[in-house]
């Protein structure tokens, strides 16, 4: 299971998921993600299957405006992001992934 936290509004295939909402892939019951999701940059991946599949998807820089559209849901920034390394090409997690290794790019 992955779980992520949406950090904007958001259509994932036919279904839409509104900022600060969370969801779970659909390897467990319940949950609405495809199995295998690779995540966007608009969500916040909330456990260890998550962080994976971002470390897989990966470097990406997070989007300029996180804000809901629809929903009265605050949304606070995420807390595992990718973040250069000033001066180089190399990325790495923030957050629950900053035990994983860096990526050049």
């Amino acid at each position: 299971m992955a779980q992520y936290r949406f950090l904007q509004d958001a259509y994932v295939g036919t279904q839409y998921f509104q900022a600060g909402t969370t969801a779970a892939t659909a390897d467990v019951a319940g949950g609405t993600l495809p199995i295998g999701w690779k995540p966007p940059l608009c969500v916040d991946p909330l456990d260890t299957p998550a962080v994976n599949a971002l470390f897989a998807a990966g470097p990406q820089t997070m989007p300029i405006l996180i804000r809901q559209q629809w929903s009265a849901i605050p949304v606070s920034p995420p807390m595992t992001y990718w973040q250069q390394t000033p001066g180089s090409h190399w990325w790495r997690l923030t957050g629950l992934g900053a035990s994983l290794p860096s990526i050049g790019a």
